[in-house]
């Protein structure tokens, strides 16, 4: 199978826009299942509940107790 993907000049992927030719094998491209994740969300997403829980509980034992 070939790689039909558009470049640029400067070898960027451009964004696809047959869809006609992909109903057959919707799937998505390898390089979208592959793709290494260098930017996880779930790191930031931990420490801002952390954050939360501490300001919260801070507030908390000023001004209930």
């Amino acid at each position: 199978m070939e790689n039909s993907h558009k470049t640029d000049a400067a070898g960027n992927v451009q964004p696809e826009d047959n869809y006609a030719a992909h109903q057959d094998n919707p799937a998505p491209s390898p390089e979208a299942v592959k793709e290494r994740n260098d930017r996880p969300a779930s790191i930031t997403l931990w420490i801002a509940i952390i954050l939360a829980i501490i300001i919260a509980a801070a507030f908390y034992l000023i001004y209930v107790l």
